[in-house]
């Protein structure tokens, strides 16, 4: 017998996402009261996608964890996916995974209700990057980069915002121990704000609305 949910408690909301340094970082929006209403996130990690992937292989590998999150009665599911190298833009290669998606579900008897898809432009990274100005305010950044937004860069040596963040840090940039981190000294409403002149992140935002906030 499923017990009801007591009042005030916003429902789980399930995620998939390519990596551990995601796996780790983003339930904290939630249980470090980032964001006001912030429902709790249940992660599961692909362990990698690739970048070569095609819109339909990546549907493939992600719909049995997005039964899985529909079985558990997770009723907002997101898929959390890296653009990578890819030429494609972030929306419109989410828009087509989000459509092979909803065949994939429905072969395995579920609908695509409630199921979104966000690609990150182009990695987590660039979410951390679009912070940089609280990061560098409460001296977690030791440096200020030169440029004001890095959505949508693949960044020194290919690697995405990983060597920025490093040269920021003044030290390597670990994912797993400097990604949750990062993100929890974001000032996550300055870093969703995108526009001409800002450094905010587009497909940040575009997680944060998936996500319910």
């Amino acid at each position: 017998m499923t017990r009801p949910r007591r009042t005030g408690i916003l429902p789980t909301v399930g995620l998939v996402v390519e990596g551990v340094a995601e796996f780790l970082a983003l339930p904290r929006l939630h249980t470090r009261s980032l964001i006001t209403a912030c429902p709790p996130l249940k992660p599961i990690n692909l362990g990698g996608v690739g970048s070569d992937r095609s819109a339909v292989g990546i549907a493939k590998l992600v719909a049995p964890k997005v039964v899985q999150h529909k079985v558990a009665g997770r009723g907002r599911v997101v898929v959390c996916l890296d653009r990578e190298q890819r030429s494609e833009c972030a929306a419109w290669l989410a828009g087509q995974i989000r459509r092979a998606l909803a065949v994939e579900l429905v072969q395995k008897g579920h609908t695509a209700d409630g199921v979104h898809v966000v690609v990150a432009d182009r990695s987590f990274e660039a979410w951390l990057l679009a912070g940089w100005p609280s990061l560098h305010a409460r001296g977690v950044l030791k440096s200020r980069p030169k440029w004001t937004c890095f959505e949508g860069e693949l960044g020194a040596e290919g690697k995405k915002g990983a060597v920025e963040l490093g040269r920021l840090l003044d030290r390597p940039y670990g994912k797993t121990s400097d990604g949750p981190r990062l993100l929890e000294n974001l000032d996550i409403s300055a870093a969703r704000r995108h526009g001409p002149g800002l450094p905010g992140s587009k497909s940040f935002d575009k997680f944060l609305r998936s996500v319910g906030i």
